[in-house]
């Protein structure tokens, strides 16, 4: 499995044409790669950097996705197309408020945006965190994302609290945002 480089994969895909997995521990290095290209991608989205992450040994990218291990209750997603990686999300539920899930590492890369691949992602988190009986989910957007804001609020995503700072140092706000889901289990 490798990065879709843009002039291989398809210009004319849907969201069909791609799916959506689970990310197991074995394929470290593929998550590896995907994380450090949406980090080199897309520096003002995320809580670290590329050159943070890039240090990181290949134990500490097998230890990430090792989740019993952990003990974390998570949903790493991987998007392919075309045996391709496309696309990566995280969910996670941190204890002891089990009852939001949260989003993590959203990115879907630059040759496969407006195609649907973030919403299948977020579709994906969201029946999951509904399975382990979430009443909400819960993520932070870079404001000056407006693709991502768009996506955030037209999928029922609504600001719930402050603007933050992306990271210590920057100029970057980010907006915290929730989605209710309803789930009353």
């Amino acid at each position: 499995m490798l990065l879709c480089p843009s002039t291989s994969c398809r210009k004319n895909t849907s969201v069909s044409d791609v799916k959506i997995r689970e990310v197991p521990p074995q394929d470290w290095p593929l998550y590896k790669s995907v994380r450090l290209s949406s980090l080199e991608d897309s520096p003002d989205s995320f809580g670290s950097t590329y050159e943070q992450e890039v240090l990181l040994s290949d134990a500490e990218w097998q230890a990430r996705l090792d989740l019993e291990f952990r003990g974390l209750d998570a949903r790493p997603l991987i998007a392919e197309l075309a045996g391709h990686a496309v696309g990566l999300a995280w969910g996670v539920i941190h204890e002891p408020d089990s009852k939001t899930a949260h989003i993590y590492q959203m990115w879907v890369s630059p040759s496969q945006r407006g195609k649907g691949i973030a919403t299948s992602l977020l579709n994906e988190i969201t029946a999951w965190a509904l399975n382990k009986g979430c009443e909400r989910i819960a993520l932070a957007v870079t404001t000056s994302n407006e693709a991502a804001v768009s996506l955030y609020n037209s999928s029922g995503y609504l600001p719930a609290g402050s603007l933050e700072a992306l990271r210590n140092g920057s100029v970057f706000l980010v907006q915290p945002m929730v989605k209710r889901l309803g789930n009353t289990k």
